[in-house]
Parts: C-alpha cells; sequence; structure tokens
C-alpha cells in the first residue's frame, strides 16, 4: 500500500491539476481574507439608518481573528475536486488499465486512492492556511494589529479545517470511483454543492445537518461557521460531522468499488 500511495503522489506532483487548483484556492484564498477586513453595512430598511458603514475594521477579538484565520474555509471544495479528479483522470486518459493490471484487486486501487486523498486534501489546507496566516497577517500588522494575537488562534483553528479538507476529498474520491466520467463527476459535485444542496436547504432548513456543507460547517467548529444563520438549524457535534462527512465518502467508494468489479475497462 505505501508503494500504491508513493505511485500515487507521483502522478499527481506530475500533471498540471493539483498545481492549477492549488493556484485557484490561494487566489480564493486572498479574496476571502480581503472580507474580514470590511464590515459588513447594516440592513434595516433604510439605507441611512444606524449601523456600521462598509469599510476596513482591524480584527482583534477571539471571534475575529478566528475568523481571519480561517478564511479560507470555503476552499474545501477544491479539496473535493482534487480528490474526484485524483481518480476520474485515470478512466480520463485511460491510464486506468495500466493501474489495474499492477494492483488488479480494485478494492486495494480505490484505497490507494483514498489515503492519498486525505494526504493531499490535508497538504491543501496546510497551504491555504500557511497563506492565511501569511498574507492576512501582514495585512493585520500593517494596519496596526497583533500579529502574535492572531498566531495563537492558529491552533483552535487549524485542526477542523485539516479535518474538512481531507474529508473532502475522501468524498471526492468516493463520488469519482461512482462516477468515473471526469466531466460527469465534477458536474455532478457543483451541481449539488453550488445548486441543488442550496435549495434542498431552502425548502427544509432542517435538512442543513444532513448535507456535507452543514457536517463541514460543524466538523470545521470555527467561530464564523457558528452564527446565527446556521446555529439555529442545529449543526451537529464536531466529530459527529466529521463522522457524516466520512461516511459519505466511504459509501460513494463502496459503491464505486462495486460498480468497477462488474465494469468492463477495457
Amino acid at each position: 500500500m505505501i508503494a500504491l500511495v508513493r505511485a500515487e503522489w507521483l502522478k499527481l506532483r506530475t500533471t498540471a491539476v493539483p498545481w492549477v487548483l492549488g493556484g485557484i484556492a490561494l487566489v480564493l484564498d486572498a479574496l476571502l481574507v480581503l472580507t474580514v477586513f470590511l464590515t459588513r453595512p447594516s440592513f434595516n430598511g433604510s439605507p441611512r439608518g444606524p449601523g456600521p458603514r462598509p469599510g476596513f475594521i482591524v480584527p482583534h477579538t477571539v471571534t475575529q481573528l478566528r475568523d481571519l484565520v480561517g478564511a479560507g474555509f470555503e476552499t474545501y471544495l477544491l479539496a473535493m475536486l482534487l480528490g474526484a479528479l485524483c481518480i476520474t483522470t485515470e478512466f480520463r486518459h485511460k491510464t486506468v488499465t495500466t493501474s489495474f493490471l499492477v494492483v488488479p484487486r480494485r478494492a486495494v486501487f480505490v484505497a490507494a486512492k483514498l489515503i492519498t486523498a486525505v494526504l493531499v486534501g490535508a497538504a491543501l489546507a496546510v497551504v491555504v492556511l500557511a497563506a492565511t496566516v501569511g498574507g492576512g497577517g501582514a495585512a493585520l500588522a500593517a494596519r496596526g494589529g497583533s500579529f502574535v494575537a492572531l498566531l495563537h488562534q492558529v491552533p483552535a483553528v487549524a485542526p477542523g479545517m485539516i479535518l474538512v479538507f481531507a474529508l473532502f476529498a475522501v468524498l471526492g474520491v468516493g463520488v469519482g470511483s461512482l462516477l468515473t466520467n471526469q466531466v460527469a463527476a465534477i458536474t455532478a459535485l457543483l451541481g449539488w454543492f453550488v445548486v441543488a444542496q442550496s435549495i434542498l436547504v431552502g425548502l427544509v432548513h432542517s435538512a442543513l445537518r444532513w448535507v456535507p456543507t452543514g457536517a463541514a460547517e460543524a466538523a470545521a467548529n470555527i467561530s464564523q461557521r457558528q452564527n446565527g444563520s446556521v446555529a439555529g438549524f442545529g449543526l451537529f457535534a464536531w466529530w459527529q460531522g466529521a463522522l457524516l462527512i466520512l461516511a459519505y465518502g466511504i459509501a460513494f467508494a463502496v459503491a464505486g468499488w462495486a460498480v468497477m468489479t462488474r465494469r468492463d475497462i477495457t
């Protein structure tokens, strides 16, 4: 298994997809960091009513600093796409035939992908966190904030983010192993997270805790994820959310393995 995981790492390092997605994650992270420094206007029915006006703020409370450290949390969706591409690329470029000649057992093949996805997802989370702390910390210090205070909040945020990124990469591999077609897998994932999930939660608010995004909000356990609009729906505890995401990923992976064993690759 170690040799297979090493081979998967080699495949990822020598293809452009991980680097492109990593670059996109950093760009999105920079924009999300910027939003933490912006005040939100109050919407009380009157544009001239009381409340904070749009502008720059200096995060200084524990909640604000944790929001800054976890600003790049939303990029976990890219970890999911990376997991899906990790396996669908094999089918798209027909390298899966060679892979199955080396690893005839489909279960071992999928397991190696899952382990690799965990490592890649965690690595992406570390990169996003490092970029957030570096860039956000520099901006914070430039505006008179405390960089040391920001660093003190990293241990409270980092574990949840790394966990969510790793689990969503597993989910991506699970969906990719079931669909195998790269376009279909990406379309299904984006269609669910961008459109279908929002419609479902809008119709049935209590469904938020059961969908992957709600589970991610719970598993991350970041202060900005526990605001009234989210906490009001009663999210699971962090470990329950983590287990739910893992269950989704494993369920899709097992279904994909079952279909793959009966599918003629050639």
